[in-house]
């Protein structure tokens, strides 16, 4: 399915119950909705929506310019453009009570959607994401042109296989990983990852206030583990989790340990 969003043309699916079809449950499920990484697409969270289309509409997406959606300007401020354009397939789908899963880039992205339209989202999980709120110190933007001039000037193949192995611990993550950048190229990588910056230090204005999970794998970058203990610890009503035996992309290094923690999540905002 597509919708033409504020953002180009968007191509989603939707599993499981649709509370507008009359033989479903007078309670609405929940809808989870999905949001992926620099260059990935939907396919990486088959296995989520495998384990929870039988109790839950899931929402699988590729982000604006990532797999079937349409390509974009990166050169525009992705975030709130790709933020409002989430909320407006969330109207699409009539969707009340959701749960925003980021990964990463997704992370970012669910929690700038969810600062647009609290009222509907009943809790977030981020994976290996960074929180936007308080905002990070603007001095984090003097390293944009070291890491442009880094992803510049290094050869394109042997990036892909830097960027897999930086993410991924199993040998079917990394090469996933390697197929998505090599068809997305440098240019979209280095443009989401200068925008990710400028998305940490312009922030959101409040707190959000739903329940959270925060979590990433135990194989993750030191930075991001550190930064999660302290994200957790700063936000109310939030639960930590490591996944073991994984690393970045901890969903599909070991979706049954993500996947556990992820119902479990499900359940206790349900």
């Amino acid at each position: 399915m597509h919708l033409e969003s504020s953002f180009g043309r968007i191509h989603y699916e939707v599993h499981g119950p649709d509370p507008r079809d009359r033989r479903a449950p007078d309670a609405e499920p929940l809808t989870v909705l999905f949001a992926h990484g620099v260059t990935m697409d939907q396919r990486t969270f088959a296995s989520q929506a495998d384990a929870l289309k039988d109790r839950y509409r899931v929402v699988l997406l590729d982000l604006p310019g990532h797999g079937r959606s349409q390509k974009v300007d990166l050169k525009t401020d992705y975030s709130a453009r790709t933020a409002n354009a989430i909320n407006e397939l969330l109207n699409e789908l009539d969707a009340r009570r959701v749960v925003l899963v980021g990964q990463s880039l997704g992370s970012t992205l669910c929690q700038r959607a969810a600062s647009l339209s609290p009222d509907r989202v009943v809790g977030s999980v981020h994976l290996g994401g960074w929180s936007l709120y308080p905002r990070t110190s603007p001095l984090l933007s003097l390293l944009k042109p070291t890491i442009a001039l880094s992803i510049a000037l290094f050869p394109r193949k042997p990036l892909y296989s830097l960027f897999a192995a930086h993410k991924a611990l199993k040998p079917h993550t990394q090469a996933y990983l390697r197929e998505v950048a090599t068809a997305a190229g440098k240019t979209h990588i280095l443009r989401l990852t200068l925008d990710m910056l400028r998305d940490m230090t312009t922030g959101i204005p409040c707190r959000l206030e739903h329940p959270m999970l925060i979590c990433h794998g135990d194989h993750e970058a030191g930075f991001i583990r550190r930064h999660a203990a302290v994200w957790h610890e700063k936000q109310p009503g939030s639960s930590l989790a490591v996944i073991e035996d994984a690393h970045h992309i901890a969903n599909q290094d070991n979706p049954r340990g993500f996947n556990e923690k992820l119902i479990e999540f499900l359940e206790s905002v349900g």
